[in-house]
């Protein structure tokens, strides 16, 4: 009988777990789609800015580059950047195994998916004659950092990645997660730059500035998928000491429609507490003047807030009367 009601119970929460909605349908439709995005622009960053101008980005895609220009000297038939294709995928496919036997889950059939669009991508692009920018090499970078920015942005926010080194990440995080990912991914970037811009300038006969903008596409790549993440109109926190703290935590909830904490502090110099609110960046001028005309002789510091994850919709919902 226990193991009958048992077994009714597992099945009916399993049945809830599995059941398809429209809902959820539409959901994975739409992650599927920005998943589409991030691994198009992955490829068009590639093939558009960084290609052309012969650079290295960072991760698998500097690490194809590097060895496209060496079996260049050997094939002659096929063209760089559907060579540049094949390598990626090449590359890739070992970590996506990895990634299927020591990760499972979501993120894997996503970033499995999100290498498979930049592959296809990169395989089409030469076929349909896309544009290529050669003119300017800094222009290059910005925009194909940019590009890539959000690429990478995008994947991230869907929960996958674009391949490469963020699988190793991963890998790594699982079973060793004292260890500073950010630093060693940082070093197999420096490293793959070097190796692959030396091969570019011995192979191409390239300048050494190579490796300058090759650093620069990599930097500002990582910069402007920060400020994605970020917004720009990223929230502030206010830590405001002042004996003024029942007219102005009035005056905050009146008047940017929100609440705020208040904290005893140990002060010889009477009643003061600080008073705690998070308001959006554009906001932080009205509210610097508020503090001044409540109270001109207030302690306040300010700290900047790049993640309200309780709230998602922060910056859009609350807003100045």
């Amino acid at each position: 009988m226990y193991n009958t009601i048992t077994k009714s119970l597992l099945f009916g929460e399993y049945a809830k777990l599995t059941k398809i909605t429209a809902k959820s349908v539409l959901t994975k439709l739409k992650e599927y789609f920005w998943l589409t995005v991030a691994g198009t622009l992955n490829a068009i960053s590639l093939y558009t800015f960084l290609n052309p101008s012969k650079l290295i980005a960072g991760g698998f895609s500097g690490l194809s580059s590097a060895l496209t220009y060496i079996l260049r000297l050997f094939i002659h038939t096929v063209d760089y950047d559907r060579l540049m294709s094949i390598v990626y995928f090449v590359l890739n496919i070992p970590l996506l195994i990895c990634s299927v036997v020591l990760l499972r889950g979501d993120f894997t059939i996503k970033t499995v998916y999100a290498t498979c669009v930049c592959t296809g991508v990169l395989a089409v692009l030469p076929v349909v004659h896309f544009p290529q920018f050669t003119e300017s090499r800094i222009i290059a970078v910005i925009f194909g950092a940019v590009m890539i920015g959000f690429a990478m942005h995008i994947a991230s926010e869907y929960n996958g990645s674009n391949g490469g080194t963020e699988i190793v990440a991963r890998i790594v995080a699982k079973y060793r997660p004292e260890i500073d990912l950010s630093k060693v991914i940082m070093l197999a970037n420096f490293v793959i730059n070097v190796i692959g811009s030396v091969i570019v300038i011995v192979i191409e006969k390239e300048s050494a500035a190579v490796v300058i903008y090759s650093f620069a596409y990599v930097i500002l790549g990582s910069t402007f998928m920060g400020m994605f993440k970020r917004g720009f109109n990223h929230p502030q926190k206010f830590m405001i000491v002042t004996s003024e703290y029942e007219r102005l935590i009035s005056d905050i909830t009146a008047y940017f429609k929100r609440g705020c904490s208040c904290v005893d502090v140990d002060s010889d110099g009477g009643d003061r507490k600080i008073v705690v609110v998070v308001v959006q960046y554009r906001q932080r001028q009205y509210l610097k003047q508020l503090i001044k005309a409540r109270d001109p002789h207030a302690f306040v510091f300010v700290k900047d807030v790049y993640d309200v994850f309780s709230r998602p919709t922060f910056n859009r919902s609350y807003k100045n009367k």
